[in-house]
């Protein structure tokens, strides 16, 4: 192979190793398909928003001082204090830490709601979950907290028949496989011509040593047991056997 590749050189190589290139391409499809479909388990995902102070008190002083307990809210949803009730309740078999890692906390975009979200192999468990933690949540914070705030539900999760799991993200990750095999095909099928160090036609001898070819031998392997005829130092003609 030439040390400086020209774009005719590139095709040579993809033409060449088309077969090869594809075959890869098509085990990585062919992988992560398999992978995505039948090895991962579908996380699905139950939300649940709520709303601080639902009177929307128009005090000014009062809004400042209900934003700054937002972040105190958040904490307080994933806390073992709010997870161990709503463990009880539900008669679930993880614990507080463990459900603390399934819950998601966000507050949208600086305002008095807050919304989170509890991931489970099982959406109706999830959704099970989202619910009794905003009950629970709504019902225990007075006695947690001094404040005259307010908790509203908002929007409660909902059953849903045909719900779609939120991971793994299966086209994407088929995409990025697939790709990932393409490029890998490609980038070996250029390894392999770099460090090619026979070659085995007239073209290959002519494109190498840009020298033009006078001749060729034929070669023929004998099979075993063939005889053939050889010419003795002594000029007679003797019988060779392989």
């Amino acid at each position: 192979m030439q040390e400086q590749i020209g774009g005719k050189d590139v095709f040579l190589v993809l033409k060449k190793r088309f077969v090869f290139i594809m075959l890869m391409t098509i085990t990585a499809l062919t992988a992560s398909t398999a992978i995505n479909y039948l090895l991962l388990t579908p996380i699905y995902q139950a939300s649940v928003q709520i709303l601080i102070n639902g009177r929307q008190s128009t005090n000014i002083n009062q809004l400042q001082t209900n934003l700054q307990l937002i972040n105190t809210y958040k904490v307080m949803i994933k806390s073992p204090v709010i997870l161990n009730k709503v463990q009880e309740e539900l008669s679930l078999q993880e614990t507080a830490e463990e459900l603390e890692k399934k819950v998601t906390v966000v507050n949208e975009k600086e305002s008095q709601f807050i919304s989170f979200s509890v991931q489970d192999k099982d959406y109706s468990k999830a959704m099970n979950i989202a619910n009794t933690i905003a009950t629970v949540f709504q019902k225990d914070v007075k006695k947690i907290m001094s404040g005259s705030n307010e908790i509203q539900i908002v929007a409660k999760a909902l059953p849903q028949h045909s719900p779609e799991p939120v991971s793994p993200h299966k086209i994407f990750n088929i995409s990025i496989f697939t790709v990932v095999g393409l490029l890998a095909g490609t980038g070996l099928a250029f390894l392999f011509e770099l460090f090619k160090n026979t070659l085995k036609s007239e073209k290959e001898i002519q494109n190498a040593l840009k020298l033009p070819v006078l001749g060729s031998v034929l070669y023929t392997k004998l099979k075993k047991g063939q005889a053939v005829r050889s010419n003795h130092k002594d000029n007679e003609d003797c019988i060779v056997h392989e």
